[in-house]
């Protein structure tokens, strides 16, 4: 507080000392941007000097050169025993000249600018809280505190005369701050912007300016020619007019650009980010953000009514003069069909290839989403063809394990389980369960399914469930150029397979028998070893039996030779 005294007691001498010894003149040289540059030029003669000076002008250069901010470039001139020295700030901006200023005040200024040349709003406002005496204090407190001048010197050291603002070839001029305003207003209803995302993937945009019939009297050619070289419409409505500006463009960063020349401002933008959804990479969520500035539509108020939609969302609806929009959409691309080979060989070894088709209704980014989505250690060879009907393909290389992973990391649902038993008897069994998932979507997708079995020791059987999804089943043997692909040289197929199917959610159950080689060739000799063991075994049970038998045969044969000799 007690800093702010000393300074206003300071500021308020400065006032005083510029009375009378030394002119004090300011200029103000402005752009339309708000970049320019302010002099602050003092003269006094030598006399003066002499006078109020209690130094030499060796004294006061070297004052000059070491107090100088570093914002200010000076030069210094005499002439007829005049003397004169020009402090110039330049800036490339109002945040630029703002914190320029304010290194030189030691105080937040307060700079209003606007500058009109639309139809509705004309003319310029130009305000400070300080004159150019304040951006020369920095001047004074040096001499003060080198005790250059004393407390005499304060009412007839300085005096202040004018500063003048030169902006647009108009020249303007005040004593003090500078205080311009002379803007013009004609009445503007309100304006509607709404933006609808087409089929194509585009952005179309229509902007509305609700104009009265009032400013249609005072300024319609004016307002035809603000708006010539766009795509405009006129409808009569009750009291006055809407124009409408039509247009589209490919993203939302190119729109908000058409946006921007339309509203002829040079700080409105747009920036839009693509993410595609986890498990689910036909559908986009789009953040954007957009910065409208309605400087050239304003009021009196300095505001203007304005309704902003996205779609079925309205996002704004007051009185705005900028405004910061952030909101995000969320949009599904459709599939039309699919295609689905696999190659079996063994659970290490699976191939696949996986066409998608669709009628895109995306962008560019959300495209190269979509691709991108689809990687993995056993994903390769991702493509995306076609204009307007695309087909994004890839294949698969891997383990089951391996390629299940990946898959069920692009495709929220789908899963490759792979079971294996073995049996002495019946060999190996294994069972290999394909759950199909593509969306989420309530319609159905239709598509192709063909498996391809390269074990030549597997008896095959494949299966589509559910049956009312499953349109048609044939097997054969001849390979489409696309199976083909995927295979192998030397590989012969031994089971072809290929399913018509109504659904993108189904289940194809694949299963494979390898018999037990081992027992099929030892059944060869094993089974007449069997048949002989159990002869003998049968012969060792019955021993005593056979024994008695055949001695009893024995006597009834030596019984009948000796009948016989008889």
């Amino acid at each position: 507080m007690k800093k702010k005294v000393l300074l206003s007691v300071l500021l308020l001498s400065l006032t005083f000392l510029w009375g009378c010894g030394v002119e004090l003149t300011g200029k103000v040289s402005l752009n339309k941007d708000f970049s320019g540059t302010r002099t602050m030029a003092c003269t006094f003669s030598s006399s003066d000097f002499l006078h109020h000076f209690d130094g030499t002008k060796e004294d006061l250069d070297q004052l000059i050169e070491d107090s100088c901010p570093k914002v200010l470039t000076y030069k210094k001139a005499s002439r007829d025993g005049m003397y004169s020295y020009t402090f110039s700030l330049k800036f490339s901006s109002l945040k630029d000249y703002q914190e320029k200023t304010e290194e030189l005040l030691h105080f937040a200024p307060k700079i209003t600018y606007q500058y009109g040349d639309s139809p509705f709003v004309s003319g310029l406002i130009y305000k400070e809280n300080f004159s150019s005496s304040d951006l020369m204090a920095w001047l004074y407190t040096a001499l003060y505190e080198k005790k250059y001048i004393d407390d005499n010197s304060v009412s007839d050291l300085w005096d202040l005369k004018k500063t003048t603002i030169s902006f647009l070839g108009k020249t303007y001029e005040t004593k003090d701050k500078i205080s311009i305003d002379e803007m013009k207003y004609a009445e503007l209803s309100s304006i509607r912007i709404h933006t609808e995302p087409k089929e194509d993937g585009r952005l179309l945009r229509t902007i509305k300016f609700y104009i009265p019939q009032k400013t249609l009297d005072q300024n319609s050619g004016k307002i035809r020619s603000y708006f010539e070289g766009y795509e405009t419409s006129w409808q009569s409505q009750t009291d006055g007019k809407i124009l409408t500006a039509s247009f589209s463009a490919d993203t939302f960063s190119n729109l908000t650009e058409k946006t921007r020349e339309i509203l002829h401002s040079n700080s409105s933008f747009g920036t839009y980010k693509v993410t595609s959804k986890q498990g689910k990479p036909f559908q986009f969520q789009t953040d954007y953000e957009e910065f409208l500035d309605l400087t050239n539509f304003i009021q009196e108020n300095g505001t203007v009514p304005v309704i902003y939609t996205f779609e079925d969302q309205t996002l704004l609806d007051e009185k705005i003069k900028e405004k910061d929009i952030k909101f995000s959409s969320d949009h599904t691309q459709k599939l039309s069909s699919y295609d689905i080979i696999t190659v079996w060989n063994n659970k290490d070894d699976l191939r696949r290839k996986m066409s998608l088709i669709f009628d895109s209704s995306c962008n560019g980014v959300q495209l190269a989403k979509l691709k991108a989505a689809f990687r993995g250690t056993t994903i390769s060879k991702v493509t995306l063809e076609g204009k307007q009907k695309k087909t994004l393909s890839f294949e698969q290389h891997g383990s089951v394990e391996e390629c299940n992973k990946d898959l069920s990391s692009v495709f929220q649902g789908w899963s490759l389980k792979l079971k294996e038993s073995s049996s002495l008897f019946r060999g190996t069994t294994v069972t290999l369960e394909d759950q199909i998932s593509l969306s989420t979507e309530s319609d159905p997708i239709p598509g192709t399914y063909t498996f391809v079995s390269i074990q030549p020791n597997q008896s095959v059987t494949v299966d589509a469930t559910p049956d009312k999804q499953v349109q048609s089943s044939h097997s054969q043997n001849t390979v489409s150029r696309s199976a083909a692909a995927l295979l192998k040289s030397d590989e012969t197929v031994t089971n072809l397979c290929t399913y018509q199917l109504k659904s993108d959610q189904m289940k194809v159950i694949f299963q494979g028998k390898t018999a037990s080689t081992f027992w099929s060739s030892a059944l060869k000799w094993i089974l007449p070893l069997a048949l002989i063991i159990f002869f003998l075994i049968f012969i060792a049970w019955k021993q005593a039996f056979i024994v008695e038998k055949l001695n009893h045969g024995k006597e009834h044969l030596e019984q009948w030779i000796k009948k016989h000799k008889m």
